[in-house]
């Protein structure tokens, strides 16, 4: 996300891995950055450098937040919806978790016919956009040497470490993907290869 320093930034269940990378990313970028999560994550988050949090068990952030923009989506289904609606006009929300559309697949260089059908299944988010007058984009996490070193050099700069919330066994990895399937991580769960542990 190309974002200007001095906006503002909303990152949708930023208590997760996720949020816990992109938090000191943008604030480096001179973003504010707002997001809402378990209380119980509230201080690490604030300690990762968000200027606001929002318990989403007692408030509802679209009841709190307007003229947004920027929106990092990390929830998808009905939030992405709520959250073009915290957007400014002209803002932008980029999701992780949404529906490929036609911009995804012209980005990517899709040959035409994906193009189409990324534009026939990603229209309902075309439209949705249209509607409160705002830019949609779906990410896919793609390999990029410079863009992976930008990042490695300024989480060194930062001394971001990664949000590890439990390692498990390689004979525990039901346990694992049970924890991750019910989305209840302070951060990444790993899994170790180690016969050590």
């Amino acid at each position: 996300m190309e974002a200007e320093s001095g906006k503002t930034l909303f990152i949708s269940g930023g208590t997760g891995g996720v949020g816990a990378m992109a938090i000191p990313i943008a604030k480096a970028k001179g973003l504010t950055v707002i997001t809402n999560g378990n209380v119980s994550n509230k201080k690490r988050v604030i300690k990762l450098g968000a200027d606001q949090f929002i318990d989403y068990k007692t408030e509802n952030y679209t009841q709190i937040l307007s003229q947004i923009d920027y929106v990092l989506d990390t929830l998808g289904g009905i939030e992405t919806e709520k959250q073009m609606g915290i957007l400014k006009k002209d803002g932008r929300l980029v999701s992780l978790r949404g529906m490929p559309n036609g911009a995804f697949a012209k980005r990517m260089n899709l040959p035409k016919w994906k193009q189409l059908l990324f534009g026939l299944v990603g229209r309902k988010f075309d439209q949705l956009a249209n509607k409160y007058g705002v830019t949609y984009d779906f990410v896919f996490v793609e390999a990029n040497g410079r863009q992976l070193q930008e990042i490695s050099d300024l989480f060194t700069k930062l001394q971001v470490k990664s949000s590890i919330d439990s390692v498990y066994s390689f004979e525990q990895i039901n346990e694992a993907l049970d924890k991750v399937a019910h989305g209840h991580s302070q951060g990444k769960t790993v899994i170790s290869f180690d016969k050590t542990k």
